[in-house]
């Protein structure tokens, strides 16, 4: 999941995100940037997450075990 990690830094605009940040303690987190994670997990990943998904997601960490699970159906 390196790959999601390195395209979280992007859309937050930071050198690296790890498993254990919380998305939202991001100084770069608000609307703009949660739209480009959906974009970004049916785009790189092929995998739908609704805004309503994404709000239960606390941690980058999360994030990566949900477009896992998802991956793997």
């Amino acid at each position: 999941m390196q790959e999601l990690y390195s395209k979280l830094a992007a859309i937050l605009e930071v050198d690296e995100v790890k498993p254990q940040d919380v998305l939202r303690d991001f100084e770069t987190w608000d609307s703009l940037s949660a739209l480009s994670v959906i974009a970004m997990s049916n785009a790189t990943f092929g995998v739908t997450l609704s805004g309503d998904e994404l709000r239960q997601i606390k941690t980058a960490g999360e994030l990566a075990a949900w477009v896992q699970t998802r991956r793997t159906k």
